[in-house]
């Protein structure tokens, strides 16, 4: 009876079994396939980081160039495309490459390798903009592209810089990065970064209101603006500018344009909306004009121009560069990428070429394509005849003297519509201003002063302007 039972309960088990064992077949199948392909998609997902990293390593390869030779956009070589030394950068289409360079790993192996195209900044600009393309030779189906521009920090970055001390009053705002290398009396508005390389400065030589020790920074800002205060930080070399100067004169004897002394008073520069400069020769000047200088001494000076001879019409110096011995007058509508510098590289101060702010000074647009830099070897010098309101779209520099307008002690009226607006920047090694105030009220200069910022200025300033030393990483992107 039982053996009947127990045949009856093994025909029943076996198809049970099979089925088991066929579920278990398909199962384990499928996990292995499913296995192999994960497998297989970690090795891709493995190769494809490996790539992405050498087309990094690339970007990070040419930077590291560029702070060995900023000026070489050929990667060591003497040719830009198609290995041919007699095309030129602008024949093979502004960019240079492909330069394939081996890319080893910590043992030295030989892993793979990255390809780079680099295009050269434009007049004017430090960004470079690499391409580096990866390959791994494990795999030469699998490759991966990066683009990253890079650029130097420009001094023009500063909306004011000063190699003295700096009081900014109630009733004047900055926009911008400002930095002194001495003390900051700080009394208005601000949105950016304030700082100054001391700890401590002596309003006793500052002038700034008040006598023994105050902060490297200090004054009735409101809150806001206190919270970007910092000092000290690093002193910035104003030497930077003299050895510009020497540069950008020998630069613009080849492909710029170079004015030596006048033999008369200096030139008249006018800048024309067309692209073009109309270039006089100043022969005689104005009536003197009163003044008080650094050692509250009243003095006078010739400021305006009487008479003067067209020299002609130039064309935009190819490398954006007008360098000119002797003082200049300036004004016009700026349409490219300009730097004028003058200097008459002397020792005496009395002698410094100066740059004198005829009238208004504007760009075409005020969209980054259009730039100003105005480099003195003496003073950038707003006059007493300009009329208000005056607008200067530039970035003006002194390179031993001042950016101002001058005290002239009551002998000429403060302007009735005084405003002036400066869109650029200011670098000036002496102190900086464009009014004087006594019992709190502006007694000569302009009422009303605004400085607004130039973003653009950080990475594309105007030509041969002093740059911070290394290059920074200014937007990165894989390609799709």
């Amino acid at each position: 009876m039982s053996e009947r039972n127990f045949s009856k309960q093994s025909g029943v088990i076996t198809p049970v079994i099979l089925i088991i064992l066929a579920v278990f077949f398909v199962s384990a199948t499928a996990i292995m396939g499913w296995s192999f392909q994960e497998r297989r998609g970690v090795i891709q997902e493995m190769r494809d980081t490996k790539v992405l990293q050498v087309a990094e390593a690339g970007i990070d390869y040419y930077k590291w160039h560029l702070a060995h030779n900023s000026d070489d956009f050929q990667d060591g070589e003497d040719w830009c495309c198609e290995n041919n030394t007699s095309i030129s950068v602008a024949d093979c289409g502004g960019v240079c490459g492909p330069y394939t360079e081996i890319y080893k790993d910590y043992d030295g192996n030989e892993i793979g390798e990255f390809v780079l195209l680099i295009t050269p900044p434009s007049v004017g600009s430090t960004i470079v903009e690499i391409n580096s393309v990866g390959k791994i030779y494990e795999d030469n189906n699998v490759e991966k592209g990066v683009t990253a521009k890079i650029g130097k920090t420009s001094l023009a970055r500063y909306s004011l810089l000063s190699d003295s001390p700096i009081w900014i009053g109630p009733d004047e705002s900055t926009s911008g990065p400002l930095h002194s290398n001495g003390g900051i009396r700080f009394d208005g508005t601000c949105d950016a970064e304030v700082t100054s390389a001391v700890e401590t400065y002596n309003g006793d030589s500052a002038y700034h209101g008040f006598t023994g020790i105050k902060p490297g920074i200090w004054g009735s800002a409101n809150a806001s603006c206190q919270q970007y205060w910092d000092y000290p930080v690093s002193n910035i070399d104003f030497d930077l500018f003299t050895l510009n100067m020497a540069t950008i004169k020998s630069d613009s004897q080849i492909e710029g344009i170079y004015l030596d002394s006048s033999g008369e008073e200096g030139y008249h520069l006018v800048f024309l909306s067309t692209g073009k400069i109309a270039i006089y020769r100043v022969d005689s000047v104005g009536k003197p004009t009163k003044y008080i200088n650094d050692d509250n001494e009243v003095v006078s000076d010739n400021e305006g121009i009487k008479k003067e001879t067209f020299l002609g019409n130039y064309d935009m110096p190819i490398n954006g560069l007008v360098f000119v011995e002797d003082d200049i007058w300036v004004e016009g509508v700026v349409n490219g990428r300009v730097t004028v510098a003058v200097s008459k590289f002397s020792d005496n101060s009395s002698s410094y070429a100066r740059i004198i702010i005829n009238d208004d000074i504007t760009y075409l647009q005020r969209n980054g394509d259009n730039v100003l830099g105005l480099m003195a070897e003496g003073d950038v010098l707003v006059p007493r005849h300009v009329s208000a309101p005056l607008v200067i779209d530039a970035v003006l520099l002194s390179q031993k003297s001042h950016v101002y307008v001058r005290n002239y002690n009551s002998n000429y009226k403060v302007k009735k519509d005084g405003s002036i607006q400066v869109y650029g920047g200011i670098i000036s090694d002496l102190f900086w201003t464009w009014s004087y105030v006594s019992g709190g009220n502006v007694v000569d200069g302009f009422t009303n002063t605004e400085m607004i910022y130039d973003s653009y200025l950080t990475f594309s300033p105007p030509p041969s302007f002093p740059t911070e030393e290394n290059f920074e990483v200014i937007s990165w992107a894989e390609d799709r």
